[in-house]
């Protein structure tokens, strides 16, 4: 079975946008200095209330209450940080009993019993801006796409409940060269990758036409699996580690239109899991277009797999199939070996303005299984409501694995709101199996900046 994935999330609204001025900076006075970047403080706390599962054994639903206090400073586009842990602490506790592992008898174990867990003290850390030559970014990874996402696609750092890592990604420019560094878990040994990309054009060519068109590169990943492993309730019972995984691809890309509003491009590679020695196949295209407020993108992929290698195999399910590649049991992702077949795969992005985003991906396999994952962005009423929904399976036709969430954060005052989330979740338990249970709760939020 396979995983259907449904979120919806509403942010809090930002910021209004200043009325615009006039066209270039305005005449400096005599002996002024330059204005230096905008800083910012920003601080909210939230609260909510509603049932959790046990996450073992019977699984019920405890009452819980979320705490969430948040605070943040921004330096214009140099440095951005934000601190926002949730901790969960246990009202009312329902068979099977929890209470006696929890801190205190109040605060759920489970999100600390481990180093990576106080990854969830950082929300968000940024140093230098997307367009600079170099930048760093932090925090929760919930789909992460290095490359051109033959390795890593869609992934998400944050579908185990008991683990609560911050990822972190760092890139560097230097002439043709772009380098990509990315760490699932800056606090445990889990999931690193790099990608280095070669502009062949720039190395080749004086001419800018050229620029960006012809690209290649090389990527990376490897998952130690030595983070994440499941929660224990009791410390002598051991826990199952998913083994780990190594894979390396080599891609080609080739531009071949490029105007202001429509870009095509033609994408080849090679990939070779270097643990097993199994290899890979893909070829395919990218239509990029723009007009006006519409944006939209679509890829599409013939792929080879063999054994145990598979394009984007560390995807928007692997926190789960990591220890179940389908259903709740049964062989890791890791362990699993694929037919000597072919698949191809659709990605689609459809974009009105800032107001409403989706994505679509489909894979299906020619031996008889389909993996899918869409995301839809709502953000309305400018910008006081924003939502997200997403829905996954993985292993369509055989033994699917599925599960739905939602959150609503929608803004009633300037600086209050109200939220709520509710869903499936699933807890990898310490002989391998994943256990699913259903969470909802609702509560107020308060933020303020300056």
């Amino acid at each position: 079975m396979s995983a259907w994935t449904l979120v919806l999330v509403v942010l809090a609204a930002d910021p209004a946008t200043p009325a615009p001025g006039p066209v270039g900076p305005a005449p400096a006075a005599a002996g002024a200095m330059p204005a230096g970047p905008t800083v910012s403080v920003r601080g909210a706390a939230e609260a909510q209330v509603g049932l959790w599962p046990s996450g073992f054994g019977a699984n019920g639903a405890d009452v819980m209450l979320s705490l969430r206090p948040v605070a943040g400073l921004s330096v214009g586009d140099v440095f951005a940080l934000e601190l926002g842990p949730t901790f969960r602490l246990r009202v009312i506790d329902l068979p099977p009993d929890n209470r006696s592992s929890d801190f205190g008898g109040v605060l759920r174990r489970a999100d600390w019993d481990e180093l990576s867990d106080f990854g969830q003290l950082l929300s968000s850390l940024r140093i230098g801006a997307d367009s600079s030559p170099v930048f760093v970014r932090a925090g929760p990874a919930w789909k992460k796409t290095l490359g051109l996402g033959h390795l890593i696609n869609r992934y998400s750092n944050q579908d185990n409940p008991d683990y609560h890592p911050a990822s972190g990604t760092a890139v560097a420019a230097v002439g043709p060269l772009r380098g990509e560094f990315f760490a699932s878990d800056v606090l445990g040994g889990r999931l690193f990758a790099g990608d280095l990309a070669w502009d062949l054009g720039r190395t080749f060519s004086n001419d800018a036409d050229v620029r960006d068109r012809y690209v290649l590169a090389l990527e990376l990943a490897h998952d130690a699996s030595r983070a994440g492993l499941p929660f224990r309730v009791d410390s002598s019972v051991a826990r199952v580690a998913p083994p780990s995984v190594t894979l390396l691809q080599l891609d080609g890309s080739a531009m071949l239109v490029r105007s202001q509003s429509v870009r095509v491009s033609a994408v080849a590679g090679l990939g070779n899991r270097l643990d097993a020695g199994d290899l890979g196949f893909v070829a395919g295209g990218l239509l990029d277009a723009n007009v006006a407020e519409l944006g939209f993108s679509f890829k599409l992929e013939l792929r080879k797999q063999a054994g145990g290698y598979r394009q984007g195999f560390f995807g928007p399910t692997w926190e789960l199939s990591r220890y179940a590649d389908t259903g709740f049991s049964g062989v890791a992702q890791g362990l699993a070996s694929l037919p000597n077949s072919w698949s191809v795969m659709g990605e689609a992005r459809l974009g009105v303005g800032s107001a409403v985003s989706v994505e679509l991906f489909a894979e299906h396999f020619f031996f008889g299984r389909t993996d899918l994952d869409a995301t839809v962005n709502l953000v309305v009423l400018g910008s006081w409501l924003t939502a997200q929904a997403r829905a996954t399976v993985v292993g369509l036709e055989g033994t699917p694995r599925w599960a739905v969430d939602a959150a609503l954060k929608a803004r009633l005052f300037p600086s209050f709101y109200v939220l709520g989330q509710g869903g499936t979740v699933f807890f990898p338990q310490p002989d391998g199996t994943l256990l699913r249970g259903v969470a909802a709760s609702v509560g107020v939020g308060v933020d303020f900046e300056r």
